[in-house]
């Protein structure tokens, strides 16, 4: 018998300002205004004219944009550690 799908309540997003935002980010909140009119950088929400940012994707556009050091780069400081 198949079980029954449940579906999962979403997270109640923590919304905070842009200049909050751009704190997380470590940049302006310039950049970020910037970047909306540009349709880059971390989705945002606006409710009747106030923009807002989901911490949590927020968090996610950080991790989706960490870079690990490349084998080169990482070879170099094994060599100048020694």
């Amino acid at each position: 018998m198949p079980q029954p799908i449940v579906m999962k309540k979403p997270a109640m997003p923590q919304l905070v300002n842009t200049r909050n935002a751009a704190e997380i980010l470590g940049r302006s909140a310039a950049t970020l205004k910037r970047w909306r009119a540009e349709g880059v950088g971390p989705n945002w929400i606006e409710l009747q004219g106030r923009v807002s940012y989901d911490v949590n994707v927020l968090l996610e556009y950080i991790q989706k944009n960490t870079r690990v050091a490349s084998v080169r780069a990482a070879m170099e400081e094994a060599r100048e550690a020694v």
